[in-house]
C-alpha cells in the first residue's frame, strides 16, 4: 500500500503562496467572465457538501486505534477546504469537476478534514474556490473570484449555523471553524462575522486556521474580540502556523489576504501568529520529542500520477485512498521562531517529505501534527463545556 501520491502532485494541490512552482504557469488565460461562473450552490441541499455527519465520507477516517465520534458529538466542525482547482481556463471551480472533487475526497478530508471527527460532526461545503493560478494575478484582477469563492464559504457556514448547528432544543451547538491554504484565507475573513456577533463568538470553541500566514495586525485592528491561542485549553481563540524546515528561507515577496473587501499583498516578513501544534503555546520555546502525538498519512492503493499527468488532466487520475497510516509519534520537534514553524529536516529524519519549495513544508501542516490536532480539539471542546456547565451553575 502506498502513501498518498507524490510530493509533485501535492504541489499542484494546494499550492498557494506567490513563490516559482508549476502553478505559475496555470495563471487564467482569459479575463474574469461572471457569465462562466457555475451556479451558486444552494446549502439547503445535502449535495452542496463534500462532508456532512451521517453520510459514509472520507472525513470518517480514523489513524489506527482511534475512532469516529461524530454520532454522538458534543460540538461541530465547519471545515474550509484548500485548493483542489487549477485550471487556465475558469477562475473559479465549477463544481462538477471529477477531477477537482478527487483530490477533495481523496486528499483533503481523509488527510485534514478527519482530524476533528473525535471532537466534532464535521460540515464541509463545496464552494467555487479560486483556480491555483489567481493567486499570481494582481489583486484587482483577482478580487472577483476570490469574492465568488468567499460569498460561497459565508453562505455555506450561515446554513451551518442555520440548519445543522442545532441540537434538540433548537439550540446553537459549540463549534470550531478549521481549514488550510486557501480555505484559511476565507476562513480568516469569515473569522470577521463572528468576531462581530457575541453569540456566534461566544459559541466558537477556536479557529484552526493554519497554512496562511495570518498577519498579527489582524488583531485589533480588524477582530475587535478574537485573540490569538496561548495556552492548549484556551477557548475562543485563533490557532494558526505555516510550517518549514529549520533556516530555510520564506519563498515569496507578499501574500493576499483580504482587508475588510478589499484583497491585497501583505508583505512575507510582516510579522504572523506563530501557534506550535504540539505545545500548544505562542512562545519560542521547542517542544520535546515525547510530546509529539504522530504524523499521520493518507494511504493511496490507487495510481500515483506525474506531475505532467496531473496538469494535462481534466479527467481524475485514479486515487483511491482508503485508510490512514499508523500514527508516526515522537520523532519531531517544533519550534515556533520569527512568525513560523520550524521543524527539522524531514529527510534526516527518514520521513517522505513534501515540500513545497526547498524547507517549505507547507503541504504537510495538518500531516505532521494529525494526532496532535486531533487531541487538542478534544481538550478544547472539553473545556469549552466545562466552562460552560460552570456558568449555568447557580
Amino acid at each position: 500500500m502506498r502513501n498518498l501520491i507524490g510530493r509533485a502532485l501535492l504541489l499542484a494541490v494546494v499550492c498557494v503562496l506567490p513563490a516559482c512552482s508549476p502553478a505559475c504557469f496555470l495563471k487564467p488565460t482569459e479575463a474574469f467572465d461572471q457569465d462562466r461562473l457555475a451556479k451558486a450552490p444552494d446549502y439547503s441541499d445535502p449535495e452542496s457538501w463534500a462532508a456532512l455527519p451521517g453520510r459514509d465520507d472520507k472525513a470518517d477516517f480514523t489513524p489506527p486505534g482511534a475512532t469516529d465520534r461524530q454520532a454522538d458529538a458534543p460540538a461541530d466542525v465547519f471545515f474550509v477546504h484548500p485548493t483542489t482547482w487549477f485550471d487556465r481556463d475558469l477562475w473559479n471551480d465549477p463544481l462538477d469537476s471529477a477531477k477537482s472533487r478527487e483530490f477533495l475526497h481523496e486528499i483533503v478530508l481523509p488527510g485534514q478534514a478527519s482530524a476533528f471527527n473525535a471532537c466534532c460532526r464535521v460540515f464541509a461545503p463545496y464552494y467555487r474556490q479560486a483556480t491555483i493560478g489567481a493567486y499570481f494575478e494582481e489583486p484587482a484582477q483577482a478580487k472577483q473570484a476570490f469574492s465568488v469563492a468567499y460569498a460561497d464559504v459565508e453562505r455555506a457556514f450561515d446554513a451551518f449555523i442555520d440548519k445543522y448547528n442545532t441540537n434538540e432544543q433548537d439550540k446553537g451547538r459549540p463549534f470550531i471553524v478549521a481549514s488550510h491554504s486557501q480555505g484559511s484565507q476565507h476562513a480568516m475573513r469569515l473569522l470577521e462575522k463572528i468576531d462581530a456577533d457575541p453569540e456566534l463568538r461566544e459559541r466558537m470553541i477556536a479557529a484552526y486556521v493554519p497554512g496562511f500566514a495570518l498577519p498579527m495586525s489582524r488583531y485589533g485592528e480588524v477582530y475587535e474580540h478574537l485573540e490569538p491561542c496561548t495556552e492548549p485549553t484556551q477557548t475562543g481563540c485563533i490557532v494558526a502556523w505555516d510550517t518549514y524546515r529549520y533556516a530555510a528561507e520564506l519563498n515569496s515577496d507578499t501574500l493576499l489576504h483580504w482587508q475588510g473587501d478589499e484583497l491585497r499583498r501583505v508583505p512575507v516578513d510582516a510579522p504572523r501568529q506563530c501557534t506550535n501544534p504540539i505545545t500548544w503555546r505562542a512562545d519560542e520555546e521547542t517542544s520535546s520529542p515525547e510530546a509529539h502525538r504522530g504524523a499521520v498519512q493518507p494511504l493511496n492503493e490507487g495510481d500515483d500520477p506525474s506531475l505532467l499527468t496531473v496538469l494535462r488532466s481534466d479527467k481524475p487520475v485514479g486515487l483511491d485512498v482508503t485508510g490512514l497510516s499508523e500514527p508516526r509519534e515522537g520523532f519531531l520537534v517544533a519550534q515556533c521562531k520569527d512568525g513560523v514553524l520550524r521543524v527539522p529536516d524531514l529527510d534526516e529524519l527518514g520521513y517522505n517529505e513534501d515540500e513545497m519549495a526547498p524547507g517549505n513544508y507547507h503541504l504537510m501542516d495538518y500531516e505532521l501534527f494529525y494526532m496532535d490536532i486531533r487531541h487538542n480539539a478534544v481538550r478544547r471542546t472539553e473545556a469549552w463545556l466545562a466552562n460552560h456547565a460552570q456558568q449555568k451553575t447557580p
